[in-house]
């Protein structure tokens, strides 16, 4: 009889890549030495790219981590957002030790951050960088391994001692790139002004280059006739990384200028390309262009416009030079969701979505975010080149009328909003085909999942039981509750609400979010005075925990570590509310007054008793959102409230 382990190597791999949990890999790894080996040099690798396609890890096994160590962290993440195991913590300025005893941005404090970060796998140090008003502060933190303190260290560049305002000199747009001298940022300010600095903590805030507008053809691309142009605010900046070097788009509100990143120190950069949107896009004097973003590996820039019709374009790449278009309209996503395609875009929601992982830089499907009919928002997954079937609509089920000012995706898998009026962060699954579930790695029930979800338009699958308590593998058939674990009803969005925590910034919006790779376990959220640092991070069942509940390979055990006095911030946990707003999929219906979902405030650790078993880990939420049982409760001690839980304390 033929063993496993004497099947070619080629199909061992596709046995490797039918396996729905790293568990089972694992388990065939242990069986034999072969099998541990094949396991080890191509089996983690062909797991992870089969069960997370549209996720990005070009960098992991190039900077010191091995495939099992991104599987490890990658499916220790997936369930953390299933289970919305998300934390969060502000880093707010600290009154007091400023000189002039301001808050930078202005008397009142209220800038709007713009936040970006990057995470180096080689020597494991994350960069968080954002634009406070007229300054730019730095933190760098980088992991010294598993239950050790993190290397961290501030940095600050203060634009009054450069001579610059507040306000007039905000910082309005920040990109972290990769230059020769090390790392550096690109600012974009309010008065008009795009500069290249050193982020290098030997020489931070150095100036590398100034790139200058320089002039500017007066229809098109023609160069052969140009005039002196004036500086005008910076919108937006995104930068191409490609292997002929970086390309940076800056757009003001009538024109969008591309420049080559220099690699030596430059007093002036000049634009290799200008589009002057005045001579063949403007039809008023309203029109205004808002944010611009590279696709398809720089073969075309999206444009978002407010105050005309059309407001979602693209720039094309031609042979003779950039052309314009009107990305494209679906008319069955018109008909079928009521949706115009002459409404409001929010200004800042472009965000390219990769299909695979592998395509960085070489996508056309865009998500957006609309104000419709009724000023409901909307998410638009489009092609923008052609109607395709992978556009889509989504919608808050919940409160639809909610504002976007920024998105962030990661890949096909999900989506994060944030919103312009309030500290709110949604999470949304794109709906898209999942090939890889947290609850395959856990043991069978026959039951539904619990807590029943509230589906405002959804309808509930099936509840008649199967027959099957158990999975039968050798069939293929799922046991009930596996089987309902899929489905989309017992899968809602989620939506967070961090203002009751950040009552000194009652006043508070979301401006830009920021995460440093695919694989980070957490991400930055820029608001009106301050930054949000969101980490997914499961609850422990006791306190203190018994184990680490940050990602073992890419998290920081000690993010919650307050903000040291000389930086001039201090830190703050949050303590989120959480409700479920639904499937996601767009409705006509979905302005009617429907029954509001409970909202779950975090409770942190509590204690299970013997009766509940294991079930804690099939119940849908994490830990510190679920409700125990009245028989768990008679025999439980008590729980501590949120505010006197250490857990939780308020670091100042």
């Amino acid at each position: 009889m033929q063993r496993l382990a004497d099947l070619p190597d080629e199909i061992l791999l596709l046995i490797f890549a039918g396996l729905e949990s790293a568990r089972d890999l694992r388990a065939l790894a242990l069986s034999c030495r072969k099998l541990h080996h094949l396991v080890q040099i191509e089996g983690w690798r062909v797991f992870v790219r089969h069960r997370f396609p549209s996720l990005s890890f070009s960098s992991a096994v190039t900077g010191g981590y091995t495939w099992q160590q991104v599987a490890e962290s990658i499916t220790w993440q997936s369930r953390c957002w299933d289970r919305r195991s998300l934390q969060f913590q502000a880093i707010v300025p600290n009154i007091g030790l400023r000189r002039d005893g301001r808050l930078p941005g202005g008397s009142k404090g209220l800038f709007q951050s713009v936040v970006d970060a990057h995470f180096d796998p080689s020597t494991q140090e994350e960069l968080l960088v954002w634009g406070a008003g007229e300054d730019v502060i730095a933190r760098f933190r980088q992991r010294r391994g598993r239950g050790r303190t993190s290397q961290t260290s501030w940095h600050r560049s203060d634009g009054k001692e450069l001579g610059f305002k507040v306000g007039y000199d905000d910082i309005k747009a920040l990109k972290v790139v990769e230059h020769v001298t090390g790392r550096a940022i690109i600012t974009g300010r309010d008065n008009g002004q795009l500069s290249l600095l050193s982020v290098e903590p030997a020489r931070f805030g150095h100036r590398l280059a100034q790139f200058v507008p320089s002039s500017t053809p007066t229809s098109g691309l023609d160069n052969t006739s140009q005039q002196t142009v004036e500086q005008e605010t910076i919108n937006s900046l995104d930068v191409l990384e490609s292997a002929s070097g970086n390309l940076i788009a800056a757009a003001t509100k009538s024109v969008v200028r591309v420049y080559g990143l220099p690699e030596e120190d430059a007093s002036e950069v000049t634009p290799l390309n200008t589009y002057d949107l005045r001579n063949s896009v403007f039809t008023s004097s309203s029109a205004r262009l808002c944010h611009a973003k590279w696709m398809e590996g720089g073969k075309s820039l999206a444009l978002a416009l407010t105050g005309c019709s059309d407001p979602l374009r693209y720039l094309e790449l031609t042979p003779s030079g950039w052309t314009h278009h009107t990305a494209a309209k679906n008319v069955d996503l018109e008909r079928q969701f009521d949706i115009k395609f002459d409404r409001t875009i929010c200004p800042n929601s472009l965000e390219p979505v990769y299909r695979h992982g592998g395509s960085r830089g070489g996508t056309s499907l865009l998500l957006s975010a609309w104000r419709d009919v009724g000023l409901i928002i909307c998410y638009r997954l489009q092609d923008l080149r052609t109607p395709s079937p992978f556009d889509a609509v989504y919608q808050d089920n919940v409160d639809p009328w909610s504002d976007a000012e920024a998105l962030m995706a990661y890949g096909t898998e999900r989506f994060v909003v944030g919103g312009g009026q309030g500290v709110t962060v949604k999470v949304f699954d794109f709906r898209w085909t999942k090939r890889y579930y947290h609850t395959s790695g856990l043991s069978c029930l026959d039951r539904t999942p619990f807590p029943p979800p509230h589906q405002p338009f959804l309808r509930p699958p099936t509840t008649e039981l199967r027959g099957r308590a158990l999975c039968d593998h050798a069939r293929g058939l799922s046991c009930h509750w596996h089987d309902l674990s899929r489905r989309v009803y017992y899968r809602p969005n989620s939506k967070y609400f961090l203002a009751n925590s950040l009552r000194a910034f009652s006043g508070s919006s979301i401006w830009s979010m920021a995460k440093a790779t695919d694989m980070s376990p957490n991400f930055y959220i820029g608001i009106s005075g301050g930054v949000i640092e969101a980490n997914l991070e499961p609850c422990p069942d006791t306190y203190p925990p018994d184990t680490a509940t940050a990602d073992p390979n890419f998290g920081f055990e000690d993010w919650r570590a307050a903000a040291p006095p000389e930086s001039g911030y201090k830190s703050r946990a949050l303590i989120p509310s959480m409700m479920e707003i639904g499937d996601g999929y767009a409705f006509k219906g979905n302005d009617r007054s429907i029954v509001l979902p409970r909202l779950l405030t975090f409770q942190g650790p509590r204690d299970w008793s013997e009766s509940n078993g294991d079930l804690r880990k099939h119940h849908r939420l994490d830990i510190g959102y679920q409700d125990v049982t009245k028989e768990a409760k008679s025999s439980m001690p008590d729980v501590s409230l949120v505010s006197q839980n250490p857990w939780y304390r308020l670091q100042s």
